[in-house]
């Protein structure tokens, strides 16, 4: 069995929680303390190269600051500067900062908070501000506060060793006199010369004339040595472009060149780019794991994602090499998950699993011939656990299970047996064990489960495709009597004009691909699903075809399976369909559902907001919150869950082609304008237009959908606190709109270069309007929040539970009248349980899920904000207030009706699975399966 070390660990927790040895040691050749004093429009006029900028300024520091830090020699600490000449009395302003410092559980840098004290210890006021008013000097330049520092660094932490063991927040003073003229307070220029950075949470200032100035910063701040400028923040009082204040304008300008940076070279800490790139990365040619680049042809568009600038690998120019000596994947360090974001288990959760846990379940198992016998088999994981060291059927010897290293840091293993990783149970089962078999419970899924975006309704019968039937065999098999019998006296066109028939169709998007993958151990079909609404109320399934390619040696093929007429019967074919269209379900929730239509399509949204929409822009301040934690999440997936034999690739049915094939679904069907709530039910033919008395402005086909009902009163909670967000902001007006340069320029790099390879499609909103850009504004924030929760959180609900949402399966179905049909008929349950994933694939995909579904304990969800401090316009706080207050009023309206009895696709139905995915707020930490954050945060 393979051994988990204590460094396999540390590596894990550095890669997601943005820390590395590499990331943050400061080289003691690198490491000075400024020298000169602030001295303003020197520093903080045209920007200075590093070079420059340190030149007469630096005394490097030669001695080793891990082991002789103290004896360290460096010039005199920071002169003030000469006093600004005032017109009449000093005014006071008493600051309270608030950060979190390294600590010494930071186990990358053990020493990092020892030696940041000792520094200021010797050489004291170490970390120094200046205020910056909002208003010029005469001659144009910047208006400048004294030079004031950080008082009591060592002291205002806490005396004790406990307050440096956890990455507290922590609270500071520090204290301005400014001239009484010096007028509003902007921003404010600040210095780290510790040599370890820190995460600046917020300074707020209290003035003694009354005004108080607060400043929601959210930033690691490095030695002020990594920097080629220094860093400003600003106020939370925000501005249009052409509204700036002349004494901030400067600010402003270059801190957006900053975060664009320029383009070149291999990025690295502390910087703070944002740039695009390729999906070029996935892949590991130099290690025979190659996979064509997506993004930039015509044959495999898609997003882009941030730029690394790593060097071409070795054996292939075209891809990235994804070496890196840090550990992670380049991102802006602000992007880095928060220290508090639960550090025992999801800082380290997702590169854990790839990095330590799964070479560890892994190596139990030859992954090919462990196959479940029976469902008792998987229902012992909840009850047992998952032995390690041993073969899961060998539950009984006990002795032969081994150890796994950190086993209660990465999960919530109960007691202390941590010989066994233990399952929550999945709601799938929770009251019900076998309702998941229930055809009624299929269909209830396609309106209520983990991927209740796809089903749509049938506009044609018999269906048609697009693939050249001389290459991929005939479009279908199914005729009229294979679903009549279920239509409750109606025939297929009657269905069809009441609305009644339904499919989820996946045969174009597989079956080119079929072939290849059933070449490995993965085994699928490319299929199509039929439901039909009863009069009872429910989404029952009629039809399932199952479609395979010609091959070299076989025609093409187009099986047809339908439910047996009395619910008593039982039919082994039509149950193995059920699986085989259910686990292809569960590939395109991950990789299109989730995946593509959510984390991939909103890297470039974020890239493009840094870039172009500055801190002091209102925009910047709405939109920030939809981007928490999301460029992190997506670069540790490149490296664990998407990349080459990644956990995707090794346990879900299009294995190597699974990007692939994301791409060719973002290439045919992803369009932006369709990814407005109500725009895309309607594009699905679940809803038609209706006049605005209709929640999104739309009739619902089957009102009794969950996710469709919710959504739209979230919908339009959103558009609306939105649309007036921007009627305050432009004042009414279209053409500060249509003047905005930021936003112009915002929107025109996220169409042109962040969806590059869309750019020329005709469906593109024009930012041209307070409505167009409300509509765009919302539609971001639906996929960022909604549309994500509900994707997401229900992962382990119901695929915890594998026979329920196979990853994949291990074989075909067997043909009419053959020998594999009479080993079936013999022993159908162990049949299809050796049908779908292996023991390794179930441990792997229980275990990934399970952290994906889990909240975070600094998790901000809809209508709440953790801080208070993100806006200082009344206006638009009022506006939040009216949001959140709906987000009360939704919250209870959905707590009404999963307690309805009448509504079968919630609690009522078989399974007795409640639909919390879009319960504004209600949640707590954990796995929880409610509350809907900001943003893609997990």
């Amino acid at each position: 069995m393979q051994a988990v070390s204590v460094q396999g660990a540390v590596s894990a927790i550095q890669a997601v929680s943005g820390s590395s040895a590499e990331n943050n040691r400061v080289p003691a050749q690198n490491v000075g303390v400024k020298s000169s004093s602030y001295h303003g429009t020197a520093v903080l006029g045209p920007a200075t190269s590093k070079k420059s900028k340190k030149s007469g300024r630096t005394t490097q520091v030669t001695a080793n600051l891990f082991s002789d830090p103290l004896k360290t020699v460096i010039n005199s600490p920071l002169n003030p500067l000469k006093k600004e000449t005032s017109t009449g009395a000093d005014i006071e302003l008493k600051g309270k900062i608030i950060l979190s410092r390294k600590t010494i559980l930071d186990l990358v840098n053990l020493g990092a908070s020892i030696i940041d004290d000792q520094f200021d210890l010797l050489f004291s006021q170490l970390v120094a501000i200046q205020l910056i008013s909002v208003d010029a000097k005469p001659d144009g330049q910047p208006k400048f506060s004294k030079k004031s520092s950080i008082e009591k660094w060592i002291t205002s932490g806490g005396p004790g060793i406990k307050d440096k063991i956890v990455a507290n927040e922590e609270t500071y003073s520090v204290t301005f006199h400014v001239p009484s003229d010096f007028g509003e307070i902007g921003a404010f220029v600040i210095r780290n010369n510790h040599p370890n950075e820190f995460f600046l949470h917020s300074l707020t200032l209290d003035s003694n004339n009354g005004a108080t100035y607060q400043f929601p910063c959210n930033s690691w701040v490095y030695n002020d040595n990594m920097y080629d400028d220094d860093r400003v923040f600003f106020s939370n009082k925000t501005y249009l472009p052409g509204e700036t204040p002349s004494g901030l304008k400067s600010f402003r300008t270059r801190e957006l060149q900053t975060l664009r940076g320029n383009g070149k070279g291999t990025r690295k800490l502390p910087e703070r780019v944002y740039d695009y790139a390729i999906y070029n990365d996935l892949g590991k040619p130099d290690l025979f794991q190659k996979r064509p680049p997506l993004g930039g042809s015509k044959e495999l568009p898609y997003p882009r994602r941030c730029r690394t600038g790593r060097p071409p690998s070795l054996s292939d120019p075209k891809s990235e090499s994804s070496l890196s000596l840090t550990g992670i994947f380049y991102i802006p360090p602000d992007e880095y998950f928060s220290s508090d974001k639960n550090s025992g288990f999801l800082a380290g959760a997702l590169k854990g699993v790839g990095h330590s846990v799964v070479p560890v379940i892994s190596g139990l198992f030859d992954t090919s011939p462990n196959t479940w016998d029976s469902i008792e088999e998987i229902l012992s994981l909840y009850a047992d656990g998952l032995p390690l060291g041993q073969n899961l059927s060998d539950t009984q010897d006990q002795e032969k299970k081994g150890q796994l290293v950190f086993l209660d840091t990465i999960f919530k293993a109960e007691g202390d047996d941590k010989s066994v990783l233990r399952f929550p149970e999945p709601q799938i089962i929770k009251q019900n064990e076998n309702a998941w078999m229930d055809d009624e419970e299929y269909g209830r899924q396609t309106l209520a489960g983990l991927n209740p975006c796809v089903i749509q309704a049938v506009k044609e019968f018999p269906p048609k495709s697009s693939l050249d039937p001389k290459q991929w065999g005939p479009a279908t098999a199914l005729t009229e009597k294979d679903i009549e019998p279920y239509l409750e006296n109606l025939s297929v066109q009657e269905a069809i004009k009441a609305k009644r028939l339904f499919v989820v169709d996946y045969r174009d998007i597989f079956l080119p691909y079929i072939e290849r993958i059933n070449k490995t151990t993965a085994k699928a079909y490319a299929p199509r699903t039929y439901f039909f609404w009863t009069d009872k109320g429910t989404m029952k399934p009629v039809a399932i075809e199952l479609s395979l390619p010609p091959t070299e040696t076989k025609a093409a093929s187009n099986r047809v399976f339908t439910p047996p007429l009395r619910k008593e019967d039982k039919n082994y074919f039509w149950e193995l369909a059920k699986v085989h269209a259910a686990s292809v379900d569960f590939g395109y929730h991950e990789l299109v559902s989730h995946w593509l239509r959510t984390h991939a399509v909103m890297e470039p949204f974020i890239i493009a907001t840094h870039r172009h929409l500055s801190k002091l822009h209102p925009l910047h301040t709405l939109l920030l919150p939809l981007y928490k934690n999301t460029m992190m999440i997506n670069s540790a997936a490149r490296q664990v869950l998407i990349n080459a034999n990644g956990i995707i690739e090794l346990t879900f049915s299009p294995g190597q082609y699974s990007l692939e094939m994301s791409s060719k679904v973002y290439g045919a069907t992803w369009r932006f304008d369709q990814e407005a709530f109500p725009a895309n039910l309607i594009a699905r033919g679940m809803a038609e237009p209706a006049d605005a008395s209709h929640p999104g402005g739309v009739n619902l086909v089957v009102d009794d959908y969950p996710f469709a009902k919710d959504g739209l009163e979230f919908w339009d909670a959103i558009h609306d606190y939105i649309g007036k967000y921007l009627n305050i902001v432009y004042k009414g007006s279209d053409k500060s709109v249509q003047d905005d340069a930021e936003l112009q320029a915002w929107w025109k790099e996220v169409v042109e270069v962040g969806h590059g390879d869309k750019k020329d499609e005709p469906w593109w909103p024009k930012a041209d309007s307070i409505k167009s850009l409300t509509d765009i504004c919302a539609t971001i924030a639906w996929i960022a929040g909604p549309h994500h929760a509900a994707v997401n959180f229900g992962q382990y609900a119901y695929a915890g539970f594998m026979p329920n949402k196979p990853s994949c399966c291990k074989r075909l179905i067997p043909e009419m009248g053959s020998k594999d049909e009479e080993k079936m008929m013999e022993e159908p349950e162990k049949w299809l349980m050796n049908t779908i994933a292996t023991q390794a694939a179930t441990a792997i995909v229980m275990t990934t899920i399970e952290l994906l579904s889990t909240h975070a304990v600094d998790e901000e969800y809809q209508g709440r904000r953790l801080n208070d401090n993100w806006t200082s316009h009344p206006d638009i706080r009022a506006a939040f207030k009216e949001f959140s207050a709906k987000m009360d009023a939704l919250q209870r309206r959905l707590e009404e009706r999963n307690a309805d009895p009448s509504l079968l696709n919630r609690a009522a139905g078989p399974a007795k699975v409640p639909y919390t995915l879009l319960y504004p707020y209600s949640s707590t930490s954990g796995l929880t399966g409610r509350g809907v954050p900001y943003s893609i945060s997990i």
